[in-house]
């Protein structure tokens, strides 16, 4: 039953399991659930980001394990897509209101960065999928990092598109 459960949350409610790109359709997901934060304090959107990223690494760990790390970063664990596109509105929260403009540009920077993963993003998802102790945190870690530059290049372009 936990693994069941488990595995429904690193799907995010399913949607790991989707064709095609289910990263996309994680974030896509978190981006629906991040209409509900558009007027909240930044401070509990980061408890929720937090929250979200310690609940992805569990999941992640208690999924990998009942696989036997098939893989060691299936791409039907979508959790720390959501948990990395969390990372990126609530810390955009802390420096501007969030709105619709910054959950969509947040989106595609987000995407960029968890695609293409530039370094250090492509070296903890890396050094980290390589040993079944790490493999968990390496799921979360890489997406985490890719919010935070997509934080970073959100409040930029917004800067210079609303400036």
């Amino acid at each position: 039953m936990l693994v069941s459960f488990s595995k429904f949350l690193a799907s995010f409610l399913g949607l790991g399991y989707l064709p095609l790109m289910p990263g996309t359709w994680g974030t896509i997901g978190a981006v629906f659930c991040s209409l509900f934060f558009l007027n909240i304090s930044p401070y509990i959107l980061l408890i929720i980001t937090i929250i979200t990223t310690f609940i992805g690494f569990y999941v992640s760990e208690i999924s990998l394990k009942a696989t036997a790390y098939n893989s060691m970063d299936p791409s039907w664990i979508v959790i720390d897509e959501v948990a990395g596109y969390f990372w990126a509105i609530s810390l955009i929260s802390f420096v501007r209101p969030i709105d619709y403009l910054q959950l969509a540009i947040a989106f595609i920077f987000f995407r960029i960065f968890d695609i293409m993963k530039p370094w250090p993003i492509s070296w903890i998802d890396q050094s980290m999928a390589t040993s079944r102790k790490t493999a968990a945190l390496g799921i979360m870690l890489d997406d985490v990092l890719a919010g935070i530059f997509a934080a970073l290049f959100t409040l930029f372009a917004c800067r210079v598109i609303l400036n």
